[in-house]
């Protein structure tokens, strides 16, 4: 896998964190999407109170150990790239002393110039590994955005590429939201798990909860006491969920 290069950096449209799924801040905007819908109010009227009520989206093998940063969507990396290969070779020799060993060696094994070869190790690092691979002297030149998912992948999926999203749902509203890294972090009465893939289906309106289901992509697993009355309650929250703005990481 080369370096890529693609459209010009300034033709690119950049993204704030919080439309990018599935990261923190999407689910937090997630949240504000679900206590202002109308429709949830009334099909969720009653539910969680006096009793648990919380949600889990289990979104499984986000594909992060195929996958390298330059696979991500191009506005993500394409400032890095180019921020690497604008520098002078004495601000670029003195960032890369600070780097780890294994990368410094990578890079002096590669052809091209010092940029060149820096630019291609970055890129090409896969996303598993970015989070020990990134340096104090690389963030300060990493785009925000791009700095601030290193640390999701590093805080908020699981070491086998899984994201466990947790909402607590009370008569409509999504008081709270969080990440876990195990299913028995905490309690809950819903769960919707399914591949990465299948949620992307899910969450651009190619696929319903009902067909998923029925057609075994994706499961529901619940307290059957309390949740019958609310099945459309559950279509809502898909529903609202494929009206939030989003952009796929992967």
């Amino acid at each position: 896998m080369g370096t890529q290069h693609g459209t010009p950096a300034d033709e690119l449209t950049y993204y704030e964190l919080d439309e990018y799924f599935p990261t923190t801040a999407w689910l937090e905007t997630y949240a504000e999407r679900l206590c202002a819908s109308e429709a949830l109010d009334r099909e969720m009227d009653g539910w969680g109170v006096g009793w648990n009520g919380d949600f889990v989206f289990e979104i499984r093998n986000l594909p992060i150990f195929e996958n390298a940063v330059n696979d991500l969507p191009e506005e993500l990396w394409r400032n890095l790239g180019e921020a690497i290969r604008q520098l002078p070779d004495s601000t670029l020799e003195a960032v890369m002393q600070t780097a780890p060993e294994e990368i410094q060696e990578n890079v002096e094994n590669r052809t091209g110039t010092l940029q060149e070869r820096a630019s291609a190790e970055l890129l090409e690092t896969p996303l598993v590994e970015s989070p020990e691979k990134v340096w104090p002297g690389l963030r300060n030149i990493m785009p925000e955005v791009l700095d601030s998912l290193v640390d999701e992948l590093d805080d908020h999926v699981t070491d086998e590429g899984h994201v466990f999203a947790w909402l607590e749902m009370v008569d409509g509203d999504c008081r709270e939201t969080a990440t876990m890294q195990s299913l028995d972090e905490r309690e809950h009465r819903v769960r919707i798990a399914g591949e990465y893939e299948e949620w992307k289906r899910l969450l651009s309106g190619d696929l319903s909860l009902l067909d998923g289901v029925m057609g075994g992509t994706l499961q529901v697993t619940a307290d059957m006491k309390n949740t019958l009355q609310y099945m459309d309650a559950q279509l809502v929250m898909v529903d609202v969920a494929a009206e939030t703005d989003k952009r796929f990481l992967f």
